[in-house]
């Protein structure tokens, strides 16, 4: 990492695998948290990873089994939903209160998801817990922004290519290793782009807001022009959107 202001603090990086697409209905089977530290002059970062399954209470869908490999043996006897909830979320409150930023691909779905989760088992949710969050920063809102008229896809593979980052297709889809990955992604946007570079405290998720909503508004502009519905206001809200109700 750099000394510029978006890496010059520790960053700690999320990720869920879950049963499905639906951040509101479906549940996650595995997390990961991966806290990188500046480290000293002269060295690399320090990273620590906590991770591990995360039993649902629910068959895992074969679909997503095929996609992440993780199989209703495998959570059988791991940490159930409120255990596993209550823990990743008051990490994550914990780190925005050190002045750590989240990290995350797409992130707006795993902190949405867990929200959720958070809401249906009556425990205190993240907005609840630290109002206003704090800074979060996604790989997927920036390469959209910055990258805009790129063509192909975006997924956190495509990403790696293209900033120059090895991860194996066959390892994707690991929590762990997907965080150390967006990690080493939002490292190398920070070399590429000095408007990321540039973003500190407030400045972070005020401008990933931002950046997120202008990429929604033109894509919803583009459904729209195909005749396809409008996108729920819900989902304009960021990084945790609300339920998409019209």
């Amino acid at each position: 990492m750099t000394d510029d202001p978006a890496t010059a603090a520790s960053l700690l990086a999320f990720d869920l695998e879950t049963t499905g697409v639906d951040p509101f209905t479906d549940l996650p089977v595995s997390y990961a948290l991966v806290l990188q530290h500046p480290g000293s002059e002269g060295t690399g970062p320090d990273v620590s990873v906590d991770s591990g399954l995360i039993d649902p209470g629910v068959p895992i869908p074969p679909a997503s089994s095929e996609v992440h490999h993780i199989t209703d043996a495998m959570v059988a006897g791991a940490p159930g939903l409120r255990e596993s909830a209550e823990a990743i979320a008051s990490k994550l409150v914990e780190a925005w209160a050190a002045g750590t930023a989240i990290v995350g691909m797409n992130v707006s779905y795993d902190l949405t998801m867990l929200e959720a989760v958070l809401a249906r088992l009556d425990l205190p949710t993240l907005q609840q817990r630290c109002p206003g969050l704090g800074p979060v920063y996604d790989v997927l809102v920036l390469d959209r922004t910055f990258d805009r008229f790129r063509k192909g896809k975006r997924k956190l593979t495509d990403l790696c290519r293209v900033y120059g980052v090895d991860l194996d297709d066959d390892a994707a889809h690991d929590a762990a290793v997907d965080c150390i990955a967006t990690l080493a992604v939002l490292d190398q946007m920070v070399e590429r782009y000095p408007e990321v570079a540039a973003l500190q405290g407030d400045q972070v998720s005020l401008r990933m807001g931002e950046w997120y909503r202008a990429w929604l508004g033109n894509f919803n502009d583009f459904r729209m022009r195909n005749g396809d519905e409008s996108i729920a206001d819900g989902q304009f809200e960021w990084p945790i959107h609300r339920p998409l109700l019209k």
